[in-house]
């Protein structure tokens, strides 16, 4: 199977200050890929670089198989992007909207913005100006004009950026649907970390420019630390017992209860490792790093300072 987008060795400075340093990832078709970062990371030059608003410094751009650099026109074909604000004529209706974008494209089928409106969950709004659109409605209508051409790889800069928690729901399970559905590639800059770990396929964190995490969603959190939050009976003995053990972290203590990080061993040898040490347990749960978790850990940062 082909690749949708393949970005090698990315790179682009201001002046002295670098903005995104070698950066690296490849997508296939239905993959969604969760941007992350905090602020001034490199994700919005990143997104401007890939769709051509602003030139790379280094770097290797490829788009189904079409270089950017190359053949710029042809490959940005293939992309439909959604970035900033979504910006439309508010005296027009969505379909009028639609329409004026949907003339910028070549043998655009006349009954396309129909769909795409129907698609998108606008079918009966089409006559409604855009003015009294929710801003819910308004990131549906920039979606359905990102997907004007049927694009292989579409990229979203905050769509759900100042939506209540219902309009993130629709939004991300309407994203979900055409990379199911019609194998569309995302690339999502977001800054909800939950929403990102439940339906992104794929993530790519930045920091500071820089690549510091990438892969497979599910397969980055399951190689995560587990955390374990146990009461014992006894409370003198486990810390000193505990400085015995290789790979365990106490990272709390509250009376009887502890927290413990399980760096490079099992829980079932740490369970074994209590009960040799004539420590006995009253509860025990585990549970794994979230992203957000993992993203405090190796940005420093602060979930709600994430844009």
């Amino acid at each position: 199977m082909e690749k949708v987008i393949t970005v090698q060795n990315l790179r682009k400075a201001y002046k002295k200050e670098t903005a995104v340093d070698n950066v690296c990832f490849e997508l296939m078709p239905g993959n969604i890929m969760g941007l992350l970062g905090t602020n001034g990371a490199g994700k919005t030059t990143t997104l401007k670089m890939i769709t051509n608003l602003c030139s790379k410094d280094k770097g290797k751009i490829v788009i189904d198989d079409i270089s950017l650099d190359t053949n710029p026109g042809l490959a940005l074909k293939k992309v439909g992007a959604a970035l900033d604000t979504p910006g439309f004529y508010q005296e027009l209706t969505a379909r009028e909207n639609i329409e004026c974008f949907a003339r910028l494209y070549q043998n655009i089928p006349k009954g396309q913005v129909m769909e795409l409106l129907d698609y998108v969950g606008l079918g009966f709004q089409t006559e409604k100006k855009v003015k009294k659109f929710s801003l819910g409605m308004k990131q549906r209508l920039a979606l359905a004009r990102a997907m004007l051409g049927q694009p292989k790889l579409i990229i979203l800069d905050e769509p759900a950026n100042g939506l209540d928690p219902q309009g993130q729901i629709e939004l991300y399970r309407l994203i979900c649907d055409m990379a199911k559905e019609k194998k569309t590639t995302f690339i999502v800059s977001s800054h909800q970390l939950y929403d990102v770990e439940k339906f992104c396929t794929d993530i790519l964190i930045l920091d500071k420019g820089k690549s510091i995490l990438q892969g497979k969603t599910e397969e980055i959190l399951s190689e995560t630390t587990n955390i374990v939050d146990c009461i014992l009976e006894e409370t003198e003995a486990f810390p000193h017992v505990l400085s015995h053990f290789q790979g365990i972290s106490l990272t709390s203590q509250k009376g009887n209860q502890f927290t413990v990080k399980l760096e490079s061993i099992c829980l079932d040898e740490f369970i074994k490792k209590l009960i040799e040490s004539n420590l006995h347990i009253r509860y025990l749960s585990v549970r794994k790093h979230s992203l957000q978790d993992l993203f405090l850990k190796l940005t420093g940062g602060a979930a709600q300072c994430i844009h």
